[in-house]
Formats: structure tokens, sequence, C-alpha cells
């Protein structure tokens, strides 16, 4: 914590520009842009370890990350009332975003040269270097026709062109429709006095999802062998994972209903809405044999159903001329199921952990998302089998599922009390259901760094007393020493179960060996008594959002430097958990990547952060 330090300097500058003209009376053109810059370094610092002479040690790092982003559009809209009951709105127009950004790096190579001396110039050996960058462009032809009847009864039609800069150039246009249509009875009808408000409304449309960046690409990566008596070697080299110039877009076929109400004088707000919507042409990497030469190739397969219903529902308990308190929840709900993949497939492997430890899969019936571990190996009389080191035996030819990673739930809480200039805001969220496998918890567990692992260490923690006999096995006893004088130790565990001949298992364990091996890394060719079915876990949790509290200076105040609004806050976020079925990581730390797939893991991700801050905003 005080020796190994990462500092980060970030500088950032958001800007935008909107222009409208009204070039007759019904027609109205708006131009605007926008850009998002973001320049950040980083430096790194690993203190020495050892004395100089006893080799060097420690390290430094320098980053430099530049990011650019820059949108623009322009939308021509027409609005004409046809007749004193029915208006009409047309719109159309172009949309466009370019990204771009790029890192360097180097860092020293082989530890510092002097003591603590945190400089590129102090690295053994020439220092390690590294560079990325990317660009992405993706543009849209939009249009849009609108009816409004009465202003309670609108119909509205929409299509949109894309482009994007993540697929082949001959094959990277796409045209989606979309149709919505909403009712406000309320205003059509007389209503009872209790109703303030009320609105149905309903949708479908069509929308599409790209590869990440660079993904679709069939490239090579080209790299040297350095001098050979002569001129340097190039040479290329076949990616492990193929991208695809064929690839279409994902599409989302989605109709939905939904309901909004307020009720005693818009005290009270009650939403609902519900989704059916079908993916196909689903983008994922097919896992392929490694003999084709390539573990895995970017595809279009599979056809997925969701379905769900979204609930929210707030109210105002309180609220006098300077005191005003709202509170409200809000809860979702998703069901999803693989209905089709492509001919002959009845599964898709998204991965294979640590050697076949583990997968996960999606079938054909089934949610997306099922994790499969090797279970105990168990006798004809399905007895589990203990080897005789006192462990369970995984079975290395048969693989069960343990778990989905899909939530069954996800919503939040909100609070927000105002008094005079004060505003207090305090958001909860939750998930329930679901399953993650975090290997790097319980590889931790396997180094004794985790309480879990101080089980059975002792007496008073539950462990065993034994001894060691002549041949080495483990014989329990309730004496100081052995028989023959053999030391006692006091961390034995006994998991019930036989050994391989069916008779009852009496192979006494130790604590250490327990954890070091059961919780260690890879599948049963590498140890036959790792068990990741006890790596994958529910992850429920509800956490403490963020915490806010805000003060307006008054305008009888801040008149006097011409400012028209003056806001202080203090503010905390990724506070706490109230409640979570795994402890010992940030339940959303596991995210490792910008697919669902990547982010069940948390091997290689960094730990979460918490956030204070002070903000002052002003307006004049």
């Amino acid at each position: 914590m005080n020796k190994i330090n990462e500092d980060e300097y970030s500088n950032r500058v958001i800007a935008s520009l909107t222009n409208n003209w009204q070039i007759v009376k019904d027609l109205r053109f708006r131009t605007r842009l926008s850009t998002d810059f973001t320049s950040m370094r980083t430096e790194s610092r690993s203190a020495t370890e050892r004395p100089l002479a006893f080799g060097n040690s420690g390290g430094f790092g320098l980053s430099s990350y530049l990011s650019s982003i820059l949108y623009g559009d322009a939308l021509l809209t027409y609005t004409k009332k046809l007749n004193k009951d029915l208006e009409l709105s047309v719109m159309g127009g172009y949309t466009a975003n370019k990204e771009i950004s790029q890192g360097v790096s180097r860092s020293t190579n082989g530890g510092l040269s002097t003591e603590n001396m945190f400089d590129l110039a102090a690295s053994i050996n020439t220092p390690n270097s590294g560079s990325s960058r990317f660009s992405l462009v993706k543009d849209a032809f939009v249009g849009t026709v609108n009816l409004n009847y009465k202003g309670y009864l609108f119909v509205e039609g929409n299509v949109r062109r894309d482009r994007t800069s993540t697929m082949n150039p001959n094959n990277n246009s796409f045209v989606y429709p979309s149709v919505n249509a909403s009712f406000i009875f309320s205003d059509a009808f007389a209503t009872p006095l209790w109703l303030s408000y009320g609105k149905v409304r309903a949708s479908w449309g069509i929308v599409g999802n790209y590869p990440d960046i660079y993904g679709a690409n069939v490239a090579y990566s080209q790299n040297t062998l350095g001098a050979q008596g002569g001129s340097s070697v190039i040479y290329t080299t076949i990616p492990t994972s193929f991208g695809n110039d064929g690839i279409k877009p994902e599409q989302k076929h989605e109709y939905e209903f939904g309901l909004e109400t307020k009720f005693l004088k818009n005290r009270v707000t009650f939403e609902a809405s519900y989704y059916n919507g079908q993916i196909v042409d689903q983008i994922l990497p097919l896992t392929l044999p490694a003999s084709s030469g390539a573990g895995s190739i970017l595809t279009n397969i599979g056809t997925l159903r969701n379905t769900g219903l979204e609930m929210a529902l707030s109210g105002i308990p309180v609220q006098t001329k300077s005191l005003r308190w709202e509170l409200g929840v809000n809860v979702a709900s998703n069901t999803n199921k693989v209905e089709k993949l492509a001919p002959g497939l009845t599964n898709l492997l998204h991965a294979d952990f640590d050697g076949n430890a583990a997968q996960l899969l999606s079938e054909v019936g089934r949610p997306m998302g099922d994790f499969y571990a090797h279970p105990i190996a168990v006798d004809s009389k399905g007895e589990k089998i203990v080897d005789p080191n006192g462990l369970y035996k995984v079975d290395p030819n048969k693989m069960e599922r343990y778990g989905n990673a899909m939530p069954k739930m996800v919503g939040g809480f909100f609070n927000t009390i105002s008094y005079k200039g004060f505003t207090l805001d305090a958001m909860l969220d939750f998930r329930f259901g679901g399953h993650v496998m975090p290997t790097g918890i319980y590889w931790m567990i396997s180094r004794g760094l985790l309480e879990e692992s101080t089980k059975f260490m002792d007496k008073e923690s539950g462990g065993l007393s034994y001894y060691i006999d002549g041949t080495g096995k483990r014989i329990q006893t309730s004496g100081a020493a052995g028989p023959g004088g053999e030391k006692v130790y006091n961390d034995g565990m006994l998991l019930p179960g036989v050994k391989a001949d069916g008779t009852k298992s009496d192979y006494i364990a130790s604590s250490a060996d327990y954890y070091w091996t059961v919780y260690n890394w890879g599948g049963p060719q590498y140890s036959p008594n790792t068990r990741y079915e006890l790596y994958i876990q529910k992850n429920s949790y509800i956490k403490f959002r963020e915490l806010s509290l805000s003060y307006n200076i008054p305008t009888s105040v801040i008149k006097h430097i011409g400012a028209k609004k003056v806001q202080f806050s203090v503010f905390g976020r990724n506070l706490f958990y109230l409640y979570r079925t795994i402890k010992d990581i940030d339940a959303e730390q596991t995210t490792a990547g910008s697919r669902w797939f990547q982010s069940l893991t948390n091997v290689g991700t960094n730990p979460s952060t918490r956030t204070y801050g002070v903000m002052l905003r002003a307006s004049f």
C-alpha cells in the first residue's frame, strides 16, 4: 500500500455548440457540434525490495493516453397544423461521430539500477515499451413522421440507415424501421379525481448491434526475428481468434407495451412495461478445433428471445413550502431463452476456463450462460469417492450444470429530501440471482489469504487431531502423541464418503492440503481434487450506490458576483453493501470486457474504487 503506487492525472474538456434557424414559419433547421477530449498520464512506482548487492528490484512505468470524441448532427424539421385537431411533424437529418484514441507506455526492465530511483533511466535493461491506437466512425441518416391528434393521441414512424467502420466497407450499411403510438386517456375522457394522469403506449422496432472495434477484422500480426547475419527477418502470424469479413449486425426485433399513471394530484406515480424481443444473427465467437488454425471465429450464430417486465413506483409523502420528500423503487425482471443455433448445434461454448476446469455454455431451450464444472466422482451407489489424500476425487469425464449467469431481478431505490436550500439524495440498487465465477477469490483462499482458509486450522477452528504413522497415513487420535511418540497435528478434516473399494473413508486431510489443492488452478488433468463447482457462486447484492448533500446558495448572496445559481455539494459513490452473497469482492468487479460472457470472472480485473468528492456548479 505504501511502497507500490500508481498515480493517475487526467484532464477532460467537454464542449457543445448548437444553432437553430427558423427558415420559414413551419420549417426549422438545427445543427449541433460537440466534442469530448480526455488526456491522461499515469505513473507507477514499485519500491526497491532488497539491497542492490543481492540483485535489482523495484520498477517504474510511465504511460500517456489521449482520447477524442467528435459528434455532429444536422436536423431539418417541418411542423404543420393540418386542421384544428391534427398536427403533422416531419424530421430528417444526418448524425455522425468519430472516436480516436492512442496510448503509449514505457517501463523499466530488470529492476532499478539505483535504489528507489523512479525514472526510465534507472532501467537495468532496455525499457519495455508498448503502444495502442484505434479509430471508430459511425454515421446515420434518420427520418421521422409524427402525427398528433388533439394532444392525446400520438403516432410516430421512424427509419434510420446506419453505417459503422467496425464492419467490412462493402457490407456496413443497414436500415432499421420502428413505429410507436401513445394515448393519454386522462385527457381524452373524464377520469376520477384521484387519477391525475394516464397514458398507454405501444411500440415495435428493429435495432442493430455491431462487432467490437477491430473484432471483425481478418488480419495478421507482424514481428521480427532480428538481424540474422544481415538484415532483420520479418514474419507474420495468424491470430488465435479469426474475424469475419461477412459478419452481419445483430438485429433485435422487439415490441413493447407500457402504462404510465399519476394519482392524488401527481403525488404518486406508477409505471409498468412489458417487452418481448428476439435477437437474430447474434454475434458470438464460435469455438473451433485447434487444427483449423484458430481457436475461434466471429460468427452470426443463434436466435435469442428476451421477455421482461419493468415497474416503477414513486411518491411524495411530504410536501410543504420548505420541505419535500420523494422516494421510489424500480424493479425489472428478464427471462431469456436460446431458441436456435447453427444447424447441427445444440449448445454453444462461450468460454473454457483454466484447462477445462469449467465451461460457460448456452443450450437451445435454456437461458444463455450456463456454468458447467466437473462434479465429485461417485460410485455405483452414488457415494462420493475420497482419494487417499483425504480429498474428494473429481470426475474428469463428466460436466454438470451449477448455475446460470442471468440475474432474476434488478432494480433500485431512491430517496430525495429537500429542505429550503439543502437537498439530500440517497440511492441504492440491487441484483438478485445470476451466477459468476470469481476465480481470483478462490486462488486467494488456496494461498491462505482469506478468512475462509482459517477453518480447521486448529482445534478451536474445528480441526481434528491426528498423527502420521510409518506408512505416511494420517490416523485420528485423542491422545497427546501417537503410540510410537509421533507428533499430533490438530488441523485434520474427515470428508464423508467412501474409498475406491466402496468401504467407508477414514482418510484424513490436513486443512493446508485441502485449501491448497481444492481451491487451486486447473482442470482434472492438472489436479484430480481441484473443485471448480465451489467457485460458481450466486451474485446477489444490495448496494448503497450514492449519497450526496447539496446546498443552493441564496440568490441574495450570489447576485453580488453576477451569478444566477451557485450550488455546492459533497458526494460519495460506490459506498458499501447492505447485503451480498460474495463478501470478498465488489460484486461488480467482475467486469472485464464489453460482452456479457467476458464479465463473469474477476481474473485480471482491478479492484473497484469508492469515490468521494466535492462539486461547485455555477451559472451566470
